[in-house]
């Protein structure tokens, strides 16, 4: 990063989810960091997701952006592409649309966004009723430290709903891996999951050409994003236990077979670093969207 306090563009993917966006604009408006920006990535939502960001935009706080596509099927890299297209920062951050972070999360990835990395977190995975708590009740769980947990919701720590045994909050003790310690490990996030949080400078992700807006359906853009940047030489870090997501219950989404799978082992196997088609062939189909009126389709907003 270029300067002391370089501006973060948090991209923020939503679909149809506005009681899960609220909580996590909620988590996201309490951060002490004056120097940063949100942009919803909205991949065809209804008014009711509009109508929670504009509650949060008339609020004090960080400058809230919104951009909108179509909703032509699940097309997640392109919205996220498209919430690029409308952030400022010299660092991007992308944190999923029913992940809440805690507090000291963006202080965290701060410290660890150094030359070289990208970085990616570990999760907790709410139970359903602890989740509908946070929605309909306004539960502020990411302000809770490791010990309300503990006298709050121990089960939540320890219980065996969430994918892995392995208490995320309580990992930090002894995990050590940060890119700012020499002789570390490259960090692998559980469950292959870099979607829930993802952190890259501005100018590798364009090196990249970003997301792989190939991807259509459920799972892989992010797992072909790291395979990307670590052909182009980057490595995985950790932010630490500040950087450990909440994540919220809902249906377990099933994988599509075939294609997306067959697009992240192409990537792995061939070495490249761009996306075939990613930011740079967005640009162009905006641009000629607008220069076309005869296009059927309506034009990604802005707002």
């Amino acid at each position: 990063m270029t300067s002391a306090t370089p501006m973060l563009s948090v991209v923020v993917p939503t679909y149809n989810w506005p009681q899960a966006l609220d909580a996590v604009l909620a988590s996201l408006f309490e951060q002490d960091d004056a120097g940063f920006e949100l942009v919803v990535a909205d991949d065809g939502s209804g008014p009711e997701t509009r109508a929670v960001i504009e509650k949060w935009r008339s609020r004090p706080g960080p400058r809230l952006s919104h951009v909108w596509q179509p909703d032509e099927g699940y097309r997640r890299a392109r919205s996220l592409n498209l919430g690029v297209t409308a952030a400022r920062g010299e660092y991007l951050l992308f944190v999923d649309g029913d992940c809440l972070v805690r507090r000291g999360f963006l202080a965290a990835v701060r410290r660890a966004a150094l030359p070289g990395w990208f970085l990616a977190s570990k999760r907790v995975n709410l139970s359903p009723g602890l989740s509908r708590r946070v929605i309909d009740e306004s539960l502020p769980v990411w302000r809770w430290s490791v010990a309300s947990w503990f006298l709050r919701a121990p089960r939540e720590l320890l219980s065996s709903h969430r994918e892995s045994a392995r208490p995320g909050l309580l990992l930090p003790v002894r995990d050590r891996r940060r890119p700012w310690r020499g002789n570390q490990p490259e960090f692998s996030p559980p469950y292959d999951g870099y979607g829930f949080m993802f952190g890259v400078e501005r100018r590798d992700f364009e090196q990249a050409n970003g997301f792989d807006m190939r991807f259509v359906g459920w799972g892989g853009e992010d797992r072909d994003l790291a395979t990307r940047l670590r052909h182009a030489g980057l490595r995985c870090g950790w932010p630490g236990g500040h950087a450990t997501v909440l994540h919220l219950w809902h249906p377990v989404r099933k994988r599509v077979p075939g294609s997306n799978a067959s697009l992240v082992a192409e990537a792995e196997a061939s070495g490249r670093v761009e996306a075939l088609d990613g930011l740079r062939e967005l640009a162009d189909q905006v641009s000629a969207k607008r220069v076309g009126a005869s296009s059927s389709s309506r034009e990604p907003e802005k707002r």
